[in-house]
């Protein structure tokens, strides 16, 4: 036992902010349009038009989402350890969330349960509607990591900047900030904490919302101002 803790001296290194990877417009439209045929593909749009994480991605069941009324709950996610896969809670009280789904993406849900079922049937699984909605060819989990490399492939194929599968969160969550979108709604939908995080994550996109609060001033004001002069 000492009476003082040695630690309390020392500088602790400040962890390297990295840059986010993010695609624009034109490249997730080739990237979506290279995974359309592959077995994939459903999981990456998903990703792509919600934002959610790999994790929470993989651990979807269709009793989670409202084809209807086009709402998906994230319930809980996927993670992979030494002893094997596991399912858990999200990874924070935040990240239980529900997201509005585009239309695009119900409609790619519905033909994929479509296929589903009849890959089930063929397979001799039978029915499991509230079971997983991406499954391997037994039915079982997709291991994150198979997931992570089917995806580099498809990026690699559609000839795209390389972004990795987290990157469609990234793209999904700068689009909306990028397009006006409250940070409040983009920080409930990405399941952060709080917008605080959401903001300080992505500050990249702060210069072009700061332009376009000043362009939407202008606007309002400007007009007036001359017909006074």
């Amino acid at each position: 036992m000492i009476a003082i803790n040695p630690a309390e001296a020392a500088t602790p290194p400040k962890p390297e902010e990295t840059e986010i990877e993010i695609l624009d417009d034109g490249e997730l439209v080739t990237l979506l349009k290279t995974a359309r045929d592959t077995r994939s593909y459903p999981s990456i749009l998903l990703a792509a038009t919600t934002g959610m994480r790999r994790g929470e991605v993989l651990a979807v069941r269709w009793r989670d989402i409202d084809l209807d009324a086009a709402v998906l709950t994230v319930n809980q996610t996927v993670e992979e350890t030494k002893a094997g896969l596991r399912v858990k809670p999200p990874k924070t009280r935040r990240s239980r969330r529900n997201i509005t789904l585009p239309s695009l993406t119900v409609e790619a849900l519905r033909h994929h349960l479509v296929r589903q079922l009849e890959e089930r049937l063929q397979l001799g699984l039978g029915r499991d509607h509230d079971g997983l909605v991406f499954t391997d060819l037994e039915g079982g989990l997709v291991r994150p990591r198979n997931l992570t490399k089917e995806f580099g492939r498809i990026v690699k194929r559609a000839e795209v900047r390389p972004v990795t599968f987290h990157g469609l969160r990234h793209t999904h969550i700068t689009k909306l900030l990028a397009d006006g979108v409250n940070p409040k709604v983009v920080s409930e939908r990405a399941g952060h904490a709080s917008v605080a995080i959401t903001l300080q994550l992505y500050a990249h996109v702060l210069p072009n919302m700061q332009a376009d609060a000043a362009a939407r001033v202008d606007a309002a004001l400007g007009a007036a101002l001359e017909e006074q002069t």
